[in-house]
Formats: structure tokens, sequence, C-alpha cells
């Protein structure tokens, strides 16, 4: 089964009646994985746990094949790509010889040069390759839409799976998830995935104070949310002298940035395991933290990551550094030297801890920030979960939240040319559905959105203070 039909059934599973979705999962619990998370899941996990702690020359052997497929790839089969390499005299030979080279001379890319000139990057084989069309808000309040091969979805669920496999996940482990989905009752049961869903929009001391007893029911193995989710969680578990199942084994967080004493603090408080993973919606680079260490370990096999420094070249150990991505997962429009916008100090290519020969870095300083907005219960919503994936936003060129009252807020839209009142009413429709409730949205048309005094641009242009 394709990874484009397998995402369709499970879409049309997520859209059914929870006690239809209870009644299908018990059949679907003798299926072997292969079948529900598809042969690519099964296939990039094997090759994962066989090469993880392969040697330094053999790593760099398996990423270099990787390279070398991907830049002919593309040399054959997209405009920009060729025409780039034609500029520099380089033929597919070159590429065959010395692929680690010639990526190292061909110029970044970033998100406004792929804005601009998406057709190019796109292969010409698209219709050969099963793929989607999706987008992501961004931090820039510039919608940003790209074509991505479906298989990349059972692809990096196997690299997830391992990565979490460092403190004891696996597929039999069971998740309390406290992230972006929407939520019909107080809480959902994903019985593919095994997860109990809970909302991420209405942290209440009410919401939680209902929830709980289910939360204690299910006995989870991991919580898994965003960084500040997890502290409001532990905020309400601090005041209400609460604590979490004996059966949570650690706390899995992604997505934001995680700040100088959270993690101190949710460890503290859950007196649980904290383990946070890197990663982003182009499928550029993905890193999980060691489980000696926080150190965050980049996927050899997942993409061909470099570390440029503020001179534009390769950083040293210690220094400070855009994190820039060559993926492997998208084929059908190739990221090739994809400046991601996040920064981090850069620290080597092996482990001292574990022995894997994997590049590691930390201290991430991501586009994704903790900004909020304010429920009208006083409670916050992060940006991460207010992000959405759809094509709703294509008409306009950018987007910006203002809140100065609990419970609503004006989503300001600077529109394109094509834009029109059923685009607004749209976007006002989404944003409304996804936080279900907790916060009342109006979206309005507006010339420009201004930044910063520092020229900074922000997502959520929040005038509520809090005590906090």
């Amino acid at each position: 089964m394709s990874a484009g039909i397998r995402k369709k059934i499970y879409n049309i599973y997520n859209k059914l009646p929870v006690s239809a979705r209870n009644i299908l999962s018990k059949t679907i619990k003798s299926v072997p994985p292969r079948y529900i998370f598809g042969k690519e899941f099964i296939e990039t996990l094997r090759t994962t746990k066989k090469t993880e702690f392969w040697s330094k020359d053999k790593i760099s052997k398996l990423r270099e094949d990787k390279l070398k497929w991907l830049l002919l790839h593309s040399y054959h089969t997209t405009k920009y790509y060729r025409q780039k390499f034609q500029e520099k005299g380089i033929k597919d030979t070159d590429i065959i010889r010395c692929p680690g080279k010639i990526l190292s001379n061909m110029g970044f890319i970033n998100k406004q040069v792929l804005y601009e000139n998406p057709k190019e990057f796109i292969s010409k084989h698209k219709n050969r390759i099963t793929h989607d069309y999706i987008s992501t808000g961004g931090t820039s309040g510039v919608p940003f839409y790209f074509y991505i091969d479906s298989s990349r979805s059972s692809k990096e669920w196997a690299y997830i799976v391992d990565q979490w496999s460092r403190i004891g996940f696996s597929l039999a482990s069971k998740r309390a998830t406290f992230r972006g989905s929407k939520i019909l009752n107080d809480w959902e049961d994903d019985l593919v995935t095994k997860e109990r869903k809970f909302s991420s929009f209405k942290l209440t001391d009410n919401y939680l104070d209902r929830i709980w007893p289910a939360l204690n029911d299910y006995e989870p193995a991991f919580i898994y949310a965003y960084p500040s989710t997890a502290i409001a969680i532990c905020k309400y578990i601090e005041k209400k002298q609460m604590e979490f199942p004996k059966t949570v084994r650690g706390i899995l967080l992604g997505s934001e940035n995680i700040y100088e004493g959270q993690r101190e603090y949710i460890e503290n408080v859950s007196q649980k395991k904290v383990f946070m993973w890197y990663g982003h919606s182009e499928k550029a680079v993905l890193a999980g933290e060691c489980e000696y260490s926080s150190l965050y370990h980049a996927y050899p096999q997942y993409g061909y990551v470099e570390f440029i420094n503020q001179e534009g070249k390769p950083a040293n150990p210690g220094e400070f550094a855009e994190i820039v991505g060559t993926g492997f997962l998208n084929t059908v429009m190739p990221f090739i030297r994809y400046r991601t916008g996040d920064y981090c100090t850069y620290l080597g290519n092996s482990c001292p801890d574990c022995g894997r020969n994997y590049e590691i870095f930390t201290n991430v300083q991501g586009r994704w920030t903790q900004e909020v907005l304010y429920g009208r219960e006083g409670n916050s919503i992060c940006m991460s979960a207010i992000n959405v994936h759809s094509t709703s936003q294509r008409n306009i060129q950018r987007y910006q939240f203002y809140q100065d009252k609990y419970g609503e807020a004006t989503v300001k839209l600077v529109k394109k040319n094509g834009f029109s009142n059923s685009d607004l009413k749209a976007i006002e429709r989404e944003f409304n559905e996804k936080l279900d409730g907790s916060v009342q949205v109006k979206a309005v048309v507006v010339d420009n959105i201004s930044l910063t005094k520092i020229g900074k641009y922000k997502y959520i242009d929040q005038k509520i203070k809090t005590a906090d």
C-alpha cells in the first residue's frame, strides 16, 4: 500500500466518530506495523538501527552516497539546480566523484528564494512521485507552501521512534499527548498510535481537574507536549500538589525553544526525564538528544547537515552557527543547502558519551519561540499549537495575531492579488476551529504589519501583561 493511500485512510479514520474509531482500532491492534506504518517505516528503522554506531568512515560514506543520489536527481530533474550547476561548470561526473565538495561550492537557499521561484525547484518527475502540497505558517508570518514526498511521514516516524527509544520508548508505549490536536470532548483515544490526546488549548485548572483521573487511568509511559505546554502542566502540578502517573518514564518535548532553567523546572516538578528533539516541516534536518546528555545528535541518514558561522564558513567546534540542511526525504522539491534560520552551538562530529559518530550540537535558538495567546480563563496557548498547515492562506502575504483581551484576538492579514472575502472567512473559520472556543478570532485586512524597534517580526503582538 502506498504512502498516499495510507495517509488518506488515516485521515478518514480521524474524521470518524470516536466510537467508530475505537471499534476499528481493536481490529488494527493485530495488524503488523509494516501494514500500519508502511514498508518505508520498517526499512528506515531497520537501516537506522543497523548504522547508528558505524565508524566515522562508514557514516561519511553513507551520507555521501545519499547526497550523491540527491544531487544527481536535482541536476537532471530540476531547473533551479541544473542552472546553478551549469553556471559553475559542474557536470554529473563531478557529482559522482566528489558530492561533498560539490555541495560546499553551491550557494545557499532560504525560504524567500523558494517562495519567489517555487516551480524551478520542482522535479520534472513530480507526477511519478506520490506527494503532498503542504504549508507552514512559519514564524515570519509568511505562509510557505511546498511539495514533499508522501513517504516522508512514515520515514520520519521511524527516526522519531528510534530517537525516543533512547529513553525506553517502543511502538507498544502509550502516550498522553498535549499538542495541537482538536479534541471534541475532554480527551480522545487513538488506538493506532497508542495516544490519549488532550487539549493544549484548554489548560485551565478546571480542565486539568477534569482530565487528571483519565490521565491516571490511562497509565501512559510518556507525556508528549510542547515545552510551554509542559510548563503550564507543571505549574498546575505544583499548585495542586499533584503528580504524573507512576507509569510515566519521560516527557517528550519538541517544536519550540526551551529556555535556560525550563528543563530543570519541568524535571524537578515532574520528577521525570525530559527528552528534546529538533526538526522542522521542511524535513532538512532531524536531531534527537543523547540518552546520556542533552546534546542533539543529527541523523546523517536523514539529511546532510552543515553548521555555518557568521562569516559564511563551516563552523569549528564551540562556535555559534546557523543550521543548514540538505534533506534526503524530499525528492519532489529538493531543499539543498537550506538555511533554516535556526542557530546553535556546534560541538563536533562524534558524541563522547554514547559513541555515535553523528554531528552534535546544543543551545538551539530556533524560530519557534514561546509566544502565546490567552484564553477566556487565562490559559496560555503556544504559537506552535496555533500554527496551521493548509492552503487557506495562499492569497495572503503575511499575518499576525493581536491580543489585548483574554479570550479574544484579531488576526491581521496583508493580502495578495486574488484575495477575496471568502479567503478572509476561511482563515477566520480555520483559526477559530483550531482554537476550539478558547479564543475567538476575528480576521481583518491591513496594509502592512510593523516590525519591532529592532526590526524583528512578532507572530503574536501580545498586549496582555501577566505576572509571569
